[in-house]
């Protein structure tokens, strides 16, 4: 029978807790507490210790669980011992990821609202004010951009597509006829994989690089044999030209996630078991984002510019959650 799995998230909230607050009490006293049964305390241990963690997924990032001559104990790791301080970006994610579970049909919408307000009395009055501003701005669900609704009725209608493009390589714009035949996303980012008039073939455009576009009456078919992921898995989305290629030291974990989810193709094996990676970055806030939480376990070789721009980043968190950081 399929377990349901809000009852995984009421035995992890009443769990957790109490653990805390009693360190080292027995199992005997947990069953008594929560009224399962011994097995079923084992077994719920085992299945919270797997749900936390952090890329590649090592549970004991962020907790840890154990039975010593039946006794029960919790860790939490490191980066929960201090209060966590949110600034305004922090908080618009949170908020924004809430707006998923604020339904009237959710089991948790009550809860979902307190922490919403939790978080805005966190930021004070005039760190309120400001992410009041900012979440006007941002949109959830299927609202996107005009342009990738234009693209999007294109394709529905297999009607060419003049746009304006600003190519990044040239950091330069040019007109040119598409004929949009799928569309998909990668990196944060959407694509539309399209016939170029400009070079008679099938290409990949940005979607946010499209400047302007105009619905023409011409219409084309979509080839029969074309298949969206087969496009993305022959292409693999590598870099175009002029985009920058970091490469990345993987050691540890770090280093079996790599060989576990990177392409075959850009890894490097050294002799002293760390894994030498190359990485298209499509922008220096998706690469920072993907590459922070793997810690001391990932290492930006090169480019120069890009290895300083990640040591300043590091130094600004530090600097913002402990005052008392060397100064590099």
């Amino acid at each position: 029978m399929t377990r349901d799995p809000y009852e995984g998230v009421r035995h992890a909230l009443t769990i957790i807790p109490l653990i805390q607050a009693h360190q080292g009490m027995t199992v005997d006293e947990l069953v008594a507490r929560t009224g399962l049964s011994e097995e079923q305390i084992h077994d719920e241990l085992q299945s919270l210790v797997m749900l936390c963690g952090v890329p590649p997924y090592s549970p004991n990032n962020y907790v840890s669980l154990w039975i010593e001559n039946r006794q029960v104990y919790i860790r939490f790791a490191e980066q929960f011992e201090r209060p966590v301080r949110l600034v305004v970006p922090e908080a618009l994610a949170l908020l924004l990821a809430l707006r998923r579970l604020d339904r009237r049909e959710h089991p948790y919408r009550d809860a979902v609202r307190c922490l919403q307000r939790k978080i805005k009395d966190a930021l004070g009055p005039e760190g309120a004010r400001e992410l009041e501003r900012a979440e006007r701005t941002f949109a959830m669900g299927e609202r996107r951009s005009g342009r990738f609704q234009q693209v999007r009725q294109a394709m529905a209608q297999c009607r060419e597509l003049r746009i304006t493009y600003y190519s990044a390589h040239r950091a330069a714009m040019s007109e040119r006829v598409i004929r949009p035949y799928g569309m998909t996303e990668f990196g944060g980012d959407w694509y539309v994989v399209a016939h170029d008039s400009s070079r008679g073939r099938p290409v990949s455009f940005r979607v946010d690089r499209i400047r302007e576009a105009e619905l023409l009456d011409s219409e084309y078919e979509i080839p029969d044999d074309f298949d969206i992921q087969n496009w993305k898995q022959a292409s693999d989305f590598t870099a175009p030209p002029g985009d920058t290629i970091a490469r990345v030291l993987f050691r540890g974990s770090g280093a079996r996630f790599a060989r576990a989810e990177l392409p075959r193709r850009d890894l490097r094996e050294l002799p002293d078991g760390t894994v030498l990676a190359r990485v298209a970055v499509r922008s220096e806030a998706w690469f920072l984002s993907w590459l922070l939480p793997y810690g001391p376990d990932a290492e930006v070789v090169e480019p120069a510019a890009l290895r300083a721009t990640v040591a300043a980043t590091c130094r600004r968190i530090l600097d913002f959650y402990d005052e008392d950081a060397p100064a590099a």
